[in-house]
């Protein structure tokens, strides 16, 4: 095969440093090599960037003169199939997005395909908090034995999420996240096996480790398949898989138990992941007849990476990290320790909690959708993506407290409305800090920088779980509990946002 084109591009034009033959032979090298542009460094990313095409199928590579600009559809066989020759005199050619290439239907089915793999993961997480309350009983744990459990969980979940950035930007989403889910799914069925508190914290450890794939694959997959307009929406519907699973879980399994035991609901809930794995792989070898790099959701242009240690030296990947580590543990809170909450302090059964632990995450799921349309709204009034995420994350901030209230009303509504206003403010909150790795990293890096902002939530959440178990079992008491809790997301907003600074595309410097 002839060498393929490879092109040095500074603001509106370009020339090749190499040419195909059959390049020079259409259109002779002084038409190609016109252009007196100085030389610059390459850059990974938009203007000043070295693209080099060779071996890859169907790739758009664009070559700019002062007057003119012309795209080049390369085929497999590149000396004997260019496509499609085109010539303008207007402003120069723009690499599509690769999301074009899909029909908006098809686009988002995979969308929801990603919301069923979340709501799977939600559900198998949620079992045992929605069980705790019979398995404290049956192996006699205490709170600090039920925070060690779920802080099995949380270490291999922390590790995990942090590798499985990396592992989706080298596989690929498709079989990135299907090792994920049969790993997990496993994983959750073994849960049923459990005879005391070591095997069922090995059995979440073993959990945790499936799961810390499945967020950082439907972020770098979203942003190869949806509109970078849209994507705010697409994360949002993935996300709502985390309080539509949670909502799912608790009178599911509570009913489960109920009527067939614990052991029964854990295991029964472990195969979901299979039946979901079917349609996930049937999906993306449609998709992959469209396109091999969507199917892995690879991004089409290969340029010159940088390693993911390279990423820690931009303090917007840091206050990724710092977001999601001082506000995520309030998500967590009351998805682990709500069941347990409602029968302590409420004086709840398992069939009560079934009947009403469920409405703040179907409310917080309304919050992901809600997000996205705001979003996408306030983009479509012309504000920039900038305002948009720092007015929507302290909005947030300011409701999310509400919550507290939570310890010192009396009644199970009251309880529940001022929980379900803290679920809702939060979502809002989370689908932002999600949309943002896409906002400031080219695709090839959002996996690595959204794994390495799960971990920082990760960290956070192991922290104030071994704290609120601790506080538990000394003070018998919700009430600082909550507190501690309500104070997070505006310390997370101030802190967040000022290491932050302005949200727009960065231009990566490969070697920096």
């Amino acid at each position: 095969m002839p060498r393929s084109a490879c092109w040095q591009v500074q603001s509106n034009c370009a020339w090749p440093l190499s040419y195909s033959p059959d390049v020079s032979s259409l259109f002779g090298k002084s038409a190609l090599s016109s252009c007196n542009c100085r030389r610059i460094a390459p850059t990974p990313q938009g203007d000043g960037e070295v693209r080099n095409s060779t071996s890859l199928s169907s790739r758009f590579c664009v070559c700019f003169t002062e007057s003119i600009s012309i795209t080049f559809l390369f085929g497999e066989a590149f000396s004997r199939s260019i496509s499609t020759v085109t010539l303008s005199t207007s402003t120069p050619a723009i690499q599509p997005e690769p999301s074009s290439l899909l029909s908006p239907r098809f686009t988002w089915a995979l969308v929801f395909l990603l919301l069923g793999s979340t709501t799977i993961n939600y559900i198998d997480r949620q079992s045992l908090s929605v069980l705790a309350p019979v398995l404290r009983e049956e192996f006699k744990l205490s709170n600090s034995d039920y925070a060690a459990v779920l802080n099995a969980f949380m270490i291999s979940y922390t590790i995990m999420y942090g590798v499985g950035g990396w592992v989706m930007d080298k596989l690929g989403v498709r079989r990135g996240l299907s090792l994920s889910v049969i790993w997990w799914s496993v994983a959750s069925c073994l849960q049923a096996f459990a005879r005391g508190a070591f095997s069922l914290g090995f059995f979440r450890v073993l959990l945790g480790m499936g799961e810390g794939g499945n967020w950082p694959a439907f972020a770098k997959a979203i942003s190869m398949w949806v509109p970078k307009k849209m994507q705010a929406l697409a994360i949002g519907i993935a996300n709502s898989g985390s309080s539509v699973g949670s909502a799912i879980a608790a009178p599911l399994i509570a009913w489960l138990t109920i009527h067939w035991g614990w052991r029964f609901a854990f295991f029964l809930t472990g195969t979901f992941g299979f039946f979901w794995l079917g349609a996930w792989l049937w999906a993306t070898h449609q998709l992959g007849k469209i396109s091999p790099e969507l199917a892995s959701a690879q991004p089409l242009v290969i340029t010159r990476r940088m390693n993911w240690i390279q990423l820690l030296r931009y303090r917007q990947t840091w206050s990724i990290f710092i977001c999601r580590f001082l506000a995520d543990p309030i998500w967590y809170f009351y998805v682990f320790w709500m069941p347990e909450f409602l029968k302590r302090e409420r004086g709840l059964e398992l069939g009560a909690i079934g009947m009403v632990a469920w409405i703040p995450f179907v409310v917080a799921d309304i919050a992901n959708f809600a997000c996205g349309a705001v979003s996408g709204w306030l983009l479509h009034l012309g504000w920039s993506v900038n305002r948009t995420r720092k007015t929507i994350m302290a909005v947030s901030a300011v409701f999310c407290p509400l919550g507290v209230s939570a310890v010192f009303c009396h009644g199970v509504f009251w309880t529940i409305f001022f929980i379900s206003v803290a679920t809702f403010s939060f979502i809002f909150w989370a689908v932002t800090v999600h949309s943002v790795p896409v906002d400031f990293f080219p695709s090839e890096y959002v996996g690595s920088v959204f794994g390495f902002g799960g971990t920082g939530s990760s960290l956070g959440t192991v922290f104030a779980t071994w704290a609120i178990g601790l506080m538990l079992d000394r003070l018998h008491s919700y009430t600082l509990v909550f507190i501690c809790i309500g104070s997070l997301l505006p310390v997370a907003l101030i802190v967040g946002t000022l290491m932050m600074g302005k949200v727009y595309p960065l231009k990566l410097e490969a070697g920096r």
